[in-house]
């Protein structure tokens, strides 16, 4: 196995190398001649902006390409590739979304249950070749155990039948004698799933897909249908239904608000090619389109359903509806494997993932869960061949904002330089317990920023950087560097292109 990680802890962060300096980043005659740019970062830690789901650092999982199998299942043993379970058990998930995606227009649950040698092979429609079903429902649910993350299932409205999808809650949530209680009992798992999270279908506007429900009248009537059978399974489950543009949300949210606990949306970023910076454009207009969803919501589905009909005899949402960004992610052209999904990512979209979460925070009021799209080899953090794998620049982001931030979003404000049209930095500040972090990304490719803050003390400093932006991981070789400091004061220079966590105790 080809990577050069470790277990990740506040006090055993990596170390590798002689750490993260300027001179490494700006030949030495470039940097004299360039100035540090400045700027100020304002904590309030009064203002608080919201708490932090700790869903959004989830991961998704979709019968597509090498993700699962190839990934994190290994076909010729019918098991998971322990490589590869390692290295996820350090994104430290709370959250793993299955079985996709668009493939839930074709997927069957029932053909990935049972015995392996007695499920159905399908073709694979949607993404192409075939499908042993080897993989399915219970492999889910272990493999979810394993990493200790909650399972977050998306049913089929298409090839499928609300009838299906109830039959899936029974499977994985009812206790006693029932048919499908006793079967899930019979395939080895006495204890139910309670599978909490379930989506009602996946981008069902797409003109292209293989779908029945493309306007949001025909989805509405659909849904409605599906969520009761479903919540007559078990009321306690939490339902995403599918989102798109503001017309389609604005219809779901006023016919559905009642049992909508999360309104889906699905947001790629992109980068221009030969502009590295336009990346940071991209995902300025997601945060944008995340700011919108949220006006909808609060205008549209009252924090507290006041009146539901006891005759439905199953409860209301019980919680203010939230934006789900069941995916999210950075698609670049240009990969390879199945429809070109199989992307290198460099360090220049490692400081847009931080942003990303950056994002997460800031809208922590109105962001319930965000899955990556996704784990392993499909526009993923980890990549494998038949024997080995490495971790992508995206991977540490991942890893660090889910172990050092906190659970409560903070207000910021930041004044400083820009770059290219984008302002140079991005900064999240979390609470928790009595620490506080800041997480500073310096944007900038060339450019170190003195940074005044209004906390003084003993701060202690962690940074992710690369040789440049456009360095990346293969197998056997980690551009990644990783440095832990300790820093007295009110200035901090962050360095070029750098990911930096500042924390102090309160």
């Amino acid at each position: 196995m080809d990577n050069n990680v470790t277990g990740f802890s506040r006090r055993g962060f990596l170390k590798t190398g002689s750490g993260i300096m300027a001179g490494l980043m700006i030949p030495p005659s470039v940097k004299g001649l360039l100035l540090k740019e400045k700027a100020f970062i304002h904590v309030d830690v009064n203002e608080i902006r919201g708490i932090i789901a700790p869903e959004v650092y989830g991961q998704f999982i979709e019968h597509l390409g090498r993700a699962i199998y190839g990934g994190i299942f290994d076909a010729s043993t019918n098991s998971f590739r322990r490589d590869v379970l390692s290295e996820v058990k350090k994104l430290n998930t709370p959250l793993m979304r299955y079985p996709g995606g668009t493939v839930t227009k074709i997927y069957h649950w029932k053909d990935g249950i049972g015995p392996a040698d007695k499920r159905p092979v399908r073709r694979n429609l949607i993404w192409g070749g075939e499908d042993s079903n080897h993989f399915g429902t219970d492999e889910f649910m272990q493999y979810s155990a394993e990493i200790g993350a909650a399972p977050f299932l998306t049913v089929n409205m298409n090839t499928g039948t609300a009838e299906e999808a109830s039959d899936w809650v029974e499977y994985c949530n009812a206790n006693g004698n029932s048919y499908f209680a006793t079967l899930r009992k019979t395939n080895g798992h006495a204890a139910p799933y309670n599978v909490k999270y379930w989506g009602l279908g996946n981008e069902e506007a797409a003109k292209e897909d293989a779908g029945l429900l493309q306007s949001p009248d025909d989805y509405i009537k659909k849904a409605w249908y599906f969520a009761k059978l479903m919540k007559l399974q078990d009321p306690d489950i939490r339902l995403v239904l599918v989102g798109d543009n503001d017309d389609w949300n604005r219809k779901v949210l006023t016919e559905m608000h009642p049992v909508c606990d999360f309104i889906s949306l699905h947001l790629y970023a992109g980068t221009q090619p030969g502009k590295p910076a336009s990346l940071f454009s991209s995902i300025a207009s997601m945060e944008k389109r995340i700011e919108e969803t949220a006006k909808l919501i609060h205008e549209l589905a009252p924090e507290k359903v006041e009146h539901f009909n006891k005759w439905y005899r199953f409860p209301c949402r019980q919680k203010p509806v939230k934006i789900a960004l069941d995916e999210w992610g950075i698609w670049e052209s240009g990969g390879t494997g199945d429809y070109g999904l199989e992307v290198k990512y460099n360090w220049n979209h490692a400081l847009g993932v931080a942003t990303f979460f950056n994002i997460f925070h800031r809208h922590a009021d109105i962001i319930g869960m965000a899955t990556w799209a996704q784990t392993v080899n499909v526009l993923a953090p980890i990549m494998t061949d038949k024997d080995r794998l490495y971790l992508q620049t995206i991977f540490y982001p991942m890893m660090m904002y889910r172990n050092l931030c906190g659970d409560k979003s903070v207000g910021v404000k930041v004044e400083g330089p820009s770059f290219e049209g984008n302002p140079s930095l991005d900064v999240s500040a979390t609470i928790g317990g009595e620490t506080l972090t800041l997480a500073i990304v310096n944007r900038d490719p060339q450019q170190d920023i003195d940074i005044s803050l209004n906390k003084n003390g003993n701060w202690k400093v962690y940074v992710l950087n690369a040789p440049g932006i456009a360095e990346e991981n293969t197998f056997g070789k980690d551009v990644v560097q990783q440095r832990e400091s300790s820093m007295k004061g009110a200035v901090y220079t962050a360095p070029a292109h750098s990911i930096s966590f500042l924390q102090i105790k309160l």
